[in-house]
């Protein structure tokens, strides 16, 4: 891949040689043993995306207009990938930096695509923009730490939002209507938060963003109940709702509410990072996690119907999918296959996904 890039640096516009140096000097960062999985596959994933919008942008059939849009969204996203890799950036910081990155490169293709409407593609291309300047290049950290942490959940429910958006099941007419009304949140949860602004303006945003979140949930309810729960495997379904958690919720949540079914060394020796689940024999996954003060992915076999209950402590149903996006739809089906197969009780998912059959 970094030889790859290289090459392009000899070709691509002279406004985005930097974003492309940019990029390899991160991918040459994660390349060290010592670099946490899930920053080195979401930064790898960003580098694969980058590369394919590249593409596009050096076409000469390319709508200059898309070509524009393309180009500054590589050029938030490699700059978000590089302040992640900053010396003395704490591992939260640079885990949330890089996840941001690959959600936000996840949107290329829809960005590229011709057969993208106009104005989706200005919504996402917004979105992109205000998200990444208000998280990585600030933190969220203006104002007191309630409104902080209500901007740190409004930043997860945009990004939610993308993966709905970008999901090929979403209708296309909730799709413009969610792309818009996550592009007004995005602007609204920037300004809550500038540096700049006055008070009243901040607190005005701040306003403005609760009602937006409101708005926005809403229209995921209505993405997600147009697509039904998806017609899949246990193992399956249980796998995608799995890593979306561990993507999307805090690690010190998922270490109360996941420890008392995963091994007791990994108690013992505690958690860093819950990284990815892969399906296993007997209706099992695999859990794989860093452990403190180890450079080496550990895993071990869980029971889904022992899994199952434990994540939907996580995520109450009323909030899966603002927390999720439609990759929640995953985890109503698991809880209530779990609960026709097993009788086990899923918290509030298994109701959840019984009004969707």
């Amino acid at each position: 891949m970094t030889a790859d890039l290289h090459q392009k640096e000899k070709d691509v516009p002279k406004e985005l040689v930097p974003s492309v140096k940019r990029l390899s000097t991160a991918l040459r960062a994660v390349e060290d043993p010592h670099a946490p999985p899930h920053v080195r596959d979401a930064t790898t994933t960003s580098a694969q995306q980058v590369s394919a919008a590249l593409e596009v942008i050096g076409a000469p059939d390319t709508p200059p207009a898309t070509r524009r849009q393309l180009t500054g969204v590589v050029q938030q996203v490699t700059s978000t990938l590089e302040a992640a890799q900053r010396p003395g950036v704490r591992p939260d910081e640079r885990r949330t930096a890089t996840f941001i990155a690959a959600r936000a490169t996840s949107l290329l293709p829809l960005i590229g695509d011709r057969k993208t409407p106009p104005q989706l593609r200005r919504d996402l291309t917004e979105s992109v923009r205000h998200l990444t300047h208000a998280r990585s290049e600030r933190g969220g950290t203006t104002g007191d730490s309630g409104s902080s942490a209500d901007r740190t959940r409004a930043a997860k429910a945009v990004e939610a939002s993308w993966a709905t958006i970008r999901d090929p099941h979403t209708p296309g007419n909730l799709q413009k209507e969610l792309a818009k009304v996550t592009h007004e949140t995005s602007s609204s949860l920037d300004r809550a938060g500038d540096p700049e602004a006055s008070a009243d303006e901040r607190d005005q945003a701040q306003k403005d963003l609760d009602k937006q979140l409101d708005r926005m949930k809403k229209e995921l309810e209505k993405a997600a109940s147009a697509q039904g729960l998806p017609n899949v495997p246990l193992p399956k379904a249980a796998e995608v709702c799995t890593n979306a958690v561990f993507d999307y919720v805090d690690d010190d949540v998922l270490i109360k509410k996941l420890g008392s079914v995963l091994p007791k060394k990994w108690d013992t020796e505690g958690v860093d990072d819950f990284w990815k689940s892969e399906e296993a024999k007997k209706n099992a996954l695999d859990i794989r996690v860093l452990l403190r003060g180890q450079e080496d992915v550990t895993d071990a076999p869980v029971q889904i119907k022992r899994l199952a209950p434990k994540l939907a402590d996580t995520i109450p149903a009323e909030y899966l999918y603002v927390t999720l996006g439609t990759p929640g739809l995953n985890c109503l089906r698991a809880a209530l296959d779990v609960y026709q197969v097993s009788g086990v009780t899923s918290g509030t998912w298994v109701k959840k996904a019984k009004e969707m059959e």
